[in-house]
């Protein structure tokens, strides 16, 4: 929960020196194109998690996604009206996700669930479980359903466990704030894979080779998604290392 509000505020300063630092440069130098590649410095965290709670859209979805998509890939970057252009082509949502496109919904979701595996260890059943309410689990189960008793050293242990975990995946650039609904966003967009790959197959292989993700990721994904997407299979690939296990989690 710390590591939570820490990377909330950490973020907010990264983006008000960001501003200050443009608007500076802006009053010398007059207006600057921004480079797409300047994601987490110009990314408005507020705006951010505002266009990806949104319960209301004004275009029928392909999904059950609350998010316009094209709306929250404009909104979470600055760019001039020319960069745009080039790039609307990439910022639509395709209204046929085919298999390519499931893998990057398939890459966030092992991450996800990877993350609360190892968080909510003693956990057979993980339904409900989100990256969103991990702190308002660890507290239901650690509270006796009957009794309302808690027991303080298991949550003590959770939340540890929690902590330890999110300053371990801030190393390789895990936000929480930003990637937890990022995560969910697009899972909410492309799903996941329909049918697990047959045991010992060429595709089983594919999906557990991390070079062939990334390419899916470079020929499938729209621009100003990828760095975040290989940021979330770069914490896959971490988190494979730590628990011995394959890539993709059937």
């Amino acid at each position: 929960m710390l590591s939570v509000d820490k990377d909330i505020r950490d973020l907010r300063a990264k983006v008000q020196r960001f501003n200050d630092t443009l608007e500076d440069s802006t009053v010398c130098s007059g207006p600057r194109r921004t480079s797409s590649s300047l994601w987490y410095n110009t990314c408005d965290e507020r705006q951010f998690r505002k266009d990806l709670q949104q319960t209301k859209c004004n275009h029928e979805h392909r999904t059950s996604s609350p998010v316009n998509f094209k709306s929250f890939i404009q909104s979470s970057m600055h760019t001039d009206a020319s960069e745009k252009a080039v790039h609307s082509s990439q910022t639509e949502v395709p209204l046929v996700v085919k298999g390519p496109e499931r893998l990057l919904g398939e890459i966030a979701y092992q991450l996800d669930k990877r993350i609360l595996s190892y968080v909510f260890q003693g956990q057979k059943r993980l339904y409900g479980f989100t990256l969103l309410n991990i702190p308002a689990k660890i507290i239901e189960v650690s509270t006796h359903p009957l009794t309302g008793k808690v027991d303080e050293g298991y949550q003590l242990h959770l939340t540890q466990r929690y902590a330890d975990l999110m300053d371990w995946l801030n190393q390789f650039g895990y936000k929480t704030a930003l990637h937890a609904p990022f995560t969910e966003f697009v899972v909410n967009n492309y799903g996941i894979l329909k049918e697990r790959p047959g045991e010992y197959s060429t595709q089983e292989m594919d999906y557990n080779n991390p070079d062939f993700l990334r390419n899916v990721i470079i020929n499938t994904a729209p621009r100003k998604l990828q760095k975040d997407l290989f940021l979330l299979l770069n914490c896959l690939c971490n988190m494979t290392e730590k628990d011995r296990k394959p890539l993709l989690l059937f």
